[in-house]
């Protein structure tokens, strides 16, 4: 009997288990091997630059060498921004170790003793710092001079000391401080903030090197066969297109213009050459120093002062507002800062009536103080009228209702057009950081009521740099020329990677349509116009003022621009000051002095030689000459020759000493030389009479009278002009024959609102 058989399925079953385990061991390593060639490829692939550097991060180390930052010069080659080479002190804590490898705590005490004493700091803070033995450098001080950082390598030679080391950096210097401040601005720890230092920051900062040197496993540095020098790559100079002097001299007056008004939201000031748009001088007054430049100028004391009384010194309210004193110091107002420009857009008026062919310099109006337009009545700033009076006297005098009146002649269309080709619509595109676009409305929204205004330069502003652009275009014939900083970038052997040109616009006007508006201003300036008190002595003028409003407040602006020689102008000058509060506050008497003075002095320095006429020479007086030595008799005849009068004080024979001294000047009417004939002290007896809100005319008599000698300065053709300030104060006693200064103004002058 047979048995019966198992199914085939029981004995298949062993097998299948087998393969089924073995299938899934396969697809078990599989995916094993899958996550695991997976990470070698994430790990020698994806990942291999990154452990790559953590390798080479292990195996060396790497010292930065910093670039020297490029230097900034004037025209001249004056430096005026540069760098001053300290040292870096820093330690290696893992490296204070004895002959056995041992950390040495004697070592780390001597080290702290001998670095506290000369660099001047605590002993503590070096000690605390050699206790970190797993970093290689730990900074003990910065910005070392180079006599203290010698100091160190003698006690580190007396001593066998290794594990000091130095490291160069480069401080940025300004060697005059507050020279430009707004313009070359000043630099942060990762480069240039303001500035041209900001502008050019990447051609100035170069590129840093660094010094590679091998590890052994145990983290020392391998010997010199295993280190690598990269070189930096030192930044390029800039030469600038400022002139030390001119900058000088905007500063000095800006700042005398700023005080002597109370001027209370800063002033600011350009000079440049009009036909090449060279900015010569750029000015802010208040101006910062540069070496310093978190720290508030004086000009603010009062108004700091008065938030740590509202706020409290340590409120974050108080520090809000010094933080917002500081932004506002560092701002350049000419390119940051709009304005209404005033009466000194007149010129931009009167030059699209002559282009246009729509007026005449002999065309005739009558002001009687007011004109309406569109139903609104608009003022005069003369508000009794000017009367009756030509085209050219409508710009000289300054009046509102003949700029309005050209206006309406003008239209819309046509004075959008040139107000564009002037460049009041755009910004000039100066190489200076953060420059304000003007504001203004478009042409498709302009009214004749808005036009009417826009004519002598009210409800759209502008920024100084804009404006000085506008008029530039005039003085030079009618072109507009884009106003720059940089004349050239040079490496450190001179050669010049990049120069920068004059970069004409466009045509604005014609050359005759510009010599005819010069023609008018220079006219009003050197006889009874309202820019006046601009005329300098040996020069031809051209000048215009302005007097803008501020919003609804009664603060003002006052500004005057004015280039010389008008038919060939070398300069063109403007300044403004914001919110003057003492005095005539007009640019007229405000601004107007100041421009005189800078042209006087700036004019002479970029080689224009004055043409004097006779009565500037009068008015000039004479140099006194040298009488020392001479026979009395022989001083006498020669100062009888020179029309002067003489006074001998002493017995002698000979002149052993005089009053003036020689080679001062002054005034040849009513003059007296003192002359001394014995070794005696100078007749200490004149008392200096008070001459202010006098006529020159009496002012000298006055002067003369009390046995002083004077000099006329200022606005000297006469009229009503009247002494504005005078040299030697009232009531002091002097010896005689002492030489008065007296500065003449035109007052009363309101043709500039």
């Amino acid at each position: 009997m047979n048995r019966p058989q198992k199914p085939d399925s029981i004995l298949e079953k062993p097998g299948r288990t087998i393969r089924s385990r073995s299938l899934f061991m396969f697809i078990c390593c599989l995916m094993v091997a899958c996550v695991l060639i997976g990470r070698l490829i994430y790990l020698q692939i994806i990942k291999y630059e990154d452990y790559r550097r953590l390798v080479i991060e292990q195996m060396v180390q790497e010292t930065s060498v910093s670039a020297s930052r490029g230097a900034i010069t004037d025209r001249n080659g004056v430096v005026i921004a540069t760098n001053y080479t300290t040292e870096r002190i820093f330690i290696d804590p893992s490296a204070m170790v004895d002959d056995d490898g041992n950390y040495d705590d004697e070592l780390r005490k001597l080290v702290s003793r001998g670095l506290s004493e000369i660099l001047e700091v605590e002993y503590d803070f070096v000690y605390q710092e050699a206790l970190k033995t797993k970093y290689k450098d730990r900074t003990i001080k910065k910005n070392v001079e180079k006599a203290a950082a010698n100091e160190v390598r003698a006690f580190m030679l007396e001593h066998d000391i290794e594990c000091i080391h130095f490291a160069e950096t480069a401080t940025r210097v300004y060697p005059f401080s507050t020279l430009a401040s707004h313009v070359i601005g000043f630099c942060g720890t990762d480069g240039g903030l303001y500035g041209l230092e900001y502008q050019y920051d990447s051609v100035l900062k170069g590129e840093s090197g660094k010094v590679v040197v091998a590890k052994d496993p145990y983290g020392n540095s391998m010997s010199y066969d295993y280190e690598m020098y990269i070189d930096a790559s030192n930044g390029a100079n800039i030469k600038t297109t400022l002139d030390y002097k001119v900058q000088r001299i905007l500063e000095k007056y800006l700042e005398e213009a700023a005080i002597e008004s109370g001027c209370r939201s800063r002033a600011a000031g350009i000079i440049m050459n009009p036909n090449t748009g060279e900015v010569y001088a750029m000015a802010t007054y208040p101006y910062y120093n540069l070496n310093d430049p978190y720290k508030l100028p004086a000009y603010y004391d009062t108004l700091v002062a008065s938030y740590a009384e509202q706020y409290g010194e340590d409120s974050d309210e108080y520090k809000k507002a010094v933080s917002a004193l500081l932004i506002t110091t560092w701002n350049n107002k000419c390119v940051t800062d709009t304005y209404e420009p005033g009466s000194t857009a007149k010129i931009i008026t009167t030059s699209i009536a002559i282009e246009e062919n729509l007026a005449k310099t002999t065309d005739e109006f009558d002001c009687t103080g007011r004109y309406k337009v569109s139903g609104w009545t608009i003022k005069c700033h003369k508000t009794t009228g000017h009367g009756h009076l030509t085209f050219a006297g409508g710009l000289q005098q300054s009046c509102n209702p003949v700029m309005m009146k050209l206006s309406e002649r003008i239209g819309i269309s046509t004075y959008a057009e040139y107000f564009r080709a002037f460049g009041l619509t755009e910004k000039t595109g100066i190489d200076l950081p953060g420059e304000a676009s003007p504001i203004y409305k478009e042409e498709s929204e302009l009214t004749m009521l808005d036009l009417a205004v826009y004519s002598f330069g009210q409800r759209f502003n502008v920024t100084t740099l804009e404006l000085i652009s506008a008029v530039a275009s005039v003085a030079n014939g009618g072109t507009l020329v884009t106003p720059h900083m940089v004349k050239e970038i040079v490496d450190d052997d001179g050669n010049v990677l990049a120069s920068f040109g004059t970069n004409e616009v466009r045509q604005v006007i014609s050359e005759e349509t510009a010599h005819t508006i010069s023609e008018i201003l220079a006219e009003g300036v050197a006889t009874n116009g309202g820019a006046k008190n601009a005329y300098v002595k040996g020069y031809s003028v051209a000048a215009k003022t302005g007097t803008s409003e501020k919003g609804t407040t009664s603060a003002r602006i006052c500004s005057t621009i004015a280039y010389a020689p008008y038919y060939a102008p070398e300069v063109i000058c403007l300044i403004i000051v914001d919110e003057p509060t003492i005095g005539s506050i007009y640019g007229s008497t405000v601004a107007a002095p100041y421009v005189s003075k800078i042209l006087e002095e700036v004019l002479p320095h970029l080689g224009v030689e004055p043409q004097y006429t006779e009565a500037e020479l009068a008015s000039m007086g004479i140099s006194v000459s040298n009488y020392r030595g001479m026979s009395l008799d022989q001083a006498k005849d020669i100062i009888s020759i020179a029309g002067l009068r003489y006074e001998v004080i002493g017995g002698g024979t000979s002149v052993v000493n005089q009053v003036p001294s020689s080679g001062s000047r002054m005034s040849k009417e009513n003059g007296k030389i003192f002359l001394y004939t014995e070794e005696i002290e100078e007749n200490r007896d004149a008392i200096v009479p008070d001459v202010a809100n006098m006529t020159a005319e009496k002012a000298n008599k006055a002067l003369t009278d009390a046995g002083l000698n004077v000099r006329l300065d200022g606005a000297t053709l006469g009229g009503e002009a009247i002494v504005y300030s005078q040299s030697v104060a009232p009531g002091t006693i002097v010896a005689k024959g002492t030489i008065v200064e007296i500065e003449m103004r035109y007052v009363g002058i309101y043709g500039d609102e």
